[in-house]
């Protein structure tokens, strides 16, 4: 094991020297903690005295000099519950407040392997754990849990910069798999055990490795690399991880601070038909698989005005904040899965996206996401047309109207993701900016920016009124109609739109 106090050499890599600086906060929680543990140690003299530790994530963001609100505080010679306990036993015997310690059971499809205890000491959300020990059988990532050392506990963990300690009696980092301290500062991402059989145990490890590396800019480990590239550990990531861990993993990726260096990791260990998986039915791609990468890098660029594209991002209306990071998240996924966006699959009588199936099935995402990612990918084409149009001076209001009511409030959206099509089909990042930018200063000149929202200049009721006719299914046509004339007509007036229902509806009505 390495000890070390509260500083640690930098490298080329954090070229800044790493330390844990405490807030006040966490120093005032760190001292109620110790006085836990000696109040323990008075309360129940036959329990060997505690050493507490606050584990994993915590210690390597501290080193690294970012904040952290995800404190796991680890014990042993007792269950993190009985520790959550005793916290608060102590806080009302000082007449302190207490809050209720909520139990968390073993929920292995959320990587939840052991009972934890949560609950909120001086204003800080702590989960309680016991150090523990893990035994895997050949058929699941459950493993089987037992009370275990620190140093068993920290080499049961994932990669070696998540199996640090702070110890919070010693203030020192403790280092029990004698490698996390150097591969933080040499920005290495590595297992602290055997990778293959690490990896054979829980396949969800690979992901996270991936994860983990494209977060903080790392490089993978030789070894950890080669046994992430075996096609056993693939089949054992495809049978033994339920969809919706890798579909969480995969999100943190695309959501994360480098979505293009989490898909490149992807291509290039072979994971991307693993992870997103295709319906065994559907038919081959045209595109290769490499192509999520060309275009996650298009629509980066895009979003971060790179390549003096930062003109089509300056002509969208301010409104659709499209750099947010959540539409941002969305453009990841429509980009993750392009390869597939050329192809559908039957279901049932309809006819579905194979995209849409990925999102919706291999990644278990929301019904938003499966929706969002479907509608990016079909809009692409029809918003190259409508600029190739609007270049040539052939689009007139209201086909730019009803192209923003197809495509809602996700046209931005849909238009960087367009202009990323076609950066990725080869036109210069610049001329395809300017293309699209000059598309949307058509829609927004027309006033079209949030035409998906407009409502008919006479209701439903109105209409069939002045038709003659009871409401019903012809009465949506009429408004289609209706809102087709009004989109040409920017000034038009209900008197007005009534006389067209007049003279232009009602002789085809009564004709039928």
């Amino acid at each position: 094991m390495t000890h070390t106090t509260a500083t640690i050499n930098s490298s080329s890599k954090t070229p800044e020297p790493m330390t844990v600086r405490l807030t006040e906060s966490e120093s005032e929680i760190c001292r109620l903690l110790e006085r836990v543990a000696e109040y323990v140690h008075e309360k129940q003299t036959a329990v060997p005295r505690l050493t507490l530790r606050i584990a994993g994530g915590w210690v390597r963001d501290k080193l690294l000099g970012l904040e952290s609100h995800d404190m796991d505080v680890a014990v042993d010679h007792m269950s993190g519950f009985e520790l959550a306990q005793q916290v608060n036993a102590y806080l009302e015997d000082h007449g302190q407040a207490v809050h209720t310690i909520a139990k968390i059971g073993q929920n292995p499809e959320r990587s939840k392997h052991l009972e934890t205890a949560t609950t909120s000491v001086l204003g800080q959300a702590i989960d309680f754990v016991n150090l523990r020990t893990e035994t895997y059988s050949s058929t699941s990532r459950v493993p089987q849990m037992a009370f275990g050392t620190a140093t068993e506990d920290a080499l049961r963990r994932d990669i070696t910069i998540n199996a640090l300690f702070y110890n919070i009696h010693t203030r020192e980092v403790e280092d029990f798999t004698g490698r996390g301290l150097a591969d933080l500062r040499a920005g290495v991402v590595r297992t602290p055990l055997e990778p293959v059989q690490t990896f054979a145990d829980d396949p969800l490890r690979v992901l996270r490795v991936v994860r983990f590396a494209s977060r903080f800019d790392f490089c993978i480990d030789e070894d950890t690399e080669a046994a992430m590239r075996l096609p056993q550990i693939h089949t054992a990531l495809d049978a033994k991880i339920s969809r919706e861990r890798i579909g969480v993993e995969l999100d943190k990726m695309a959501a994360g601070a480098r979505p293009l260096l989490a898909i490149r990791l992807l291509l290039r260990l072979g994971l991307y038909s693993v992870v997103f998986r295709a319906p065994s039915h559907a038919p081959t791609s045209t595109e290769p698989s490499e192509c999520a990468a060309d275009v996650t890098q298009a629509v980066l660029d895009l979003l971060d005005a790179r390549h003096a594209t930062g003109e089509l991002i300056a002509r969208l209306p301010k409104v659709f904040t499209v750099t947010a990071p959540a539409t941002r998240r969305a453009l990841m996924l429509a980009a993750y899965t392009f390869p597939y966006h050329d192809t559908t699959v039957a279901e049932g009588r309809r006819t579905t996206a194979v995209a849409a199936v990925v999102i919706r099935d291999g990644l278990k995402l929301s019904s938003n996401d499966t929706e969002t990612t479907a509608s990016l990918h079909a809009l692409a084409p029809r918003l190259a047309a409508a600029a190739e149009a609007c270049a040539a001076g052939n689009t007139g209001r209201r086909t730019l109207g009803l192209l923003v009511r197809d495509a809602g409030a996700r046209w931005a959206a849909a238009t960087v993701f367009a202009a990323a099509i076609d950066i990725y089909h080869g036109v210069q990042p610049a001329a395809a900016a300017a293309k699209y930018a000059a598309l949307a200063a058509a829609i927004d000149a027309h006033g079209l920016a949030e035409a998906y929202a407009f409502k008919p200049l006479i209701d439903g009721r109105a209409a069939a009124r002045i038709l003659g006719i009871r409401p019903g299914p012809r009465i949506r046509d009429v408004l289609e109609q209706v809102m087709s004339w009004q989109l040409d007509r920017r000034n038009a007036t209900p008197a007005q739109c009534e006389e067209f229902i007049r003279r232009d509806i009602a002789p085809g009505l009564r004709a039928e």
